[in-house]
């Protein structure tokens, strides 16, 4: 199979990274996209794609063309809905702004409950008949509630093209809005409801990729469903992934999206990837070490006979399948995993753990009994109380892959107090201060393994 490399060095989080456009065949899976999708999909932006670079108010080096390519199917380049300041981000309207209907009649609260009321009760076409008579569509789009209720009953009676500009529209989060992170992730996936019943295929792609990109704060990991009607439409988000690590660090929105990106690589890691994630894994950026090291024990999966049911979803959330790789690039990955595993950072330790674990040689299990004693933790305070929850994520990690082959490690940790969490923390090393990122978090992180999301509890507790 050829691959064709396009070497391209780019800065970024203040390393380079050479990134490889490959012309790899996609395997079934991910990265499968449809080749006549592809081109209308290409048609579709092709202008906003000769102007991202304008439209972004762009002056330096040549973007390469997976950068345009990313910036004009994200939206970043001409989506309204999108704040200035901040990519994929509604909650930037005023509703003291908003033009209101000289006709209306009565408290403004109390139509609003009354819209609500009818939308909650099912009555979708008197909630927007009344709605409209009372409100104008600026405040309709503006106010959160009424957004909600008017947009959703547009949609429930048949009117997605109706819908869609006001569930599309920004919204003032300091109007009855609790969670606004949360508002706004549930607003962008009504949106891609609305566009994608109204035929918007444009504008889908656009709320779609963001709610790939920024799922929101409740999700747990990938939105499978939407990467799934992403690439059916002829999204190559492997593209777009690609264009994120290759987009300069000055350049509005994308490289925000730097960190979310490396998780989908490595959620989507498939051999068309290899060439990018063996690049990344020489990265000095940490989070982007870490991630290739994980996708590079994706790529080279291998099952076993005894394998413990189940044993796979204990560390991924995504399914796993046997490529068939070579042997040269199986010793390669195998000795990137290795190096990684002697890392002095504990993130990439962690990683190179589970990643010894999914490749399950024989081998391995010596290097992993060694990462089961390691000392690094995490520690958060409990609100209220003297007990601390301590993690030891390379332990956890590698005492997951220990169990593939029946080798039972507890790793140690757990919520504690007085003596037990003293004599857990002797002979540690305190690692919860220790910022291994060499850039600030702009987007939220998505979730990869099982093991993410404790790893990131004691810094999201201490903001």
């Amino acid at each position: 199979m050829l691959l064709h490399s396009l070497l391209r060095l780019r800065r970024t989080a203040g390393v380079a990274i050479a990134i490889l456009a490959t012309l790899l065949l996609a395997p079934p899976g991910f990265g499968a996209v449809n080749a006549n999708a592809e081109h209308e999909v290409i048609a579709l932006f092709s202008e906003e794609m000769q102007v991202a670079a304008s439209r972004l108010h762009w002056h330096g080096e040549r973007l390469t063309e997976d950068t345009t390519y990313a910036a004009a199917l994200t939206g970043l380049s001409w989506e309204i809905a999108w704040s200035k300041e901040r990519p994929f981000w509604m909650a930037w309207g005023d509703l003291q702004k908003a033009p209101a209907l000289n006709k209306r009649k009565g408290d403004y609260q109390r139509l609003v409950g009354q819209v609500q009321q009818l939308y909650a009760a099912r009555d979708y076409r008197q909630a927007e008949t009344t709605a409209f008579a009372e409100f104008s569509l600026d405040e309709i789009g503006c106010d959160a509630d009424l957004k909600e209720a008017v947009g959703m009953s547009l949609l429930a009676t048949g009117e997605p093209e109706r819908a869609f500009p006001l569930l599309a529209a920004p919204f003032d989060a300091r109007h009855n809005v609790l969670d606004v992170s949360q508002a706004n992730a549930k607003f962008r996936a009504d949106a891609l409801m609305a566009a994608q019943k109204a035929g918007l295929t444009k504008e889908a792609i656009a709320f779609g990729l963001s709610l790939v990109l920024e799922p929101g704060p409740d999700a747990e990991s990938v939105d499978q469903p939407v990467m799934d009607y992403l690439e059916h439409a002829g999204v190559d988000i492997d593209r777009v992934l690609k264009g994120i690590l290759e987009a300069p660090d000055k350049l509005h929105g994308l490289p925000a999206f730097l960190y979310p990106a490396a998780d989908l690589l490595a959620y989507r890691a498939t051999p068309r990837l290899l060439p990018i994630l063996l690049h990344m894994a020489n990265s000095e950026d940490v989070y982007l070490r870490s991630r290739a090291v994980l996708g590079l024990g994706i790529v080279s999966y291998a099952p076993r006979p005894a394998d413990p049911a189940g044993w796979t979803s204990k560390i991924l959330m995504r399914p796993l399948r046997e490529y068939g790789l070579s042997s040269s690039e199986r010793q390669l990955i195998a000795k990137q995993i290795r190096d990684a595993a002697n890392s002095d950072k504990f993130r990439t330790r962690s990683a190179a753990a589970l990643a010894l674990g999914l490749i399950g040689a024989e081998d391995s299990i010596q290097l992993l009994e060694k990462l089961a004693h390691d000392r690094a933790y995490l520690a958060t305070e409990i609100d209220g109380t003297k007990t601390e929850r301590l993690l030891f994520p390379v332990r956890s990690a590698a005492a997951l892959s220990l169990e593939r082959f029946g080798i039972i490690m507890p790793p140690g940790g757990g919520e504690l107090s007085g003596k037990a969490l003293a004599q857990a923390r002797k002979g540690g090393m305190d690692k919860t201060s220790e910022h291994e990122y060499n850039r600030r978090m702009q987007a939220c992180l998505i979730p990869v393994t099982r093991l993410d999301v404790a790893m990131e509890l004691p810094q999201q507790e201490r903001k």
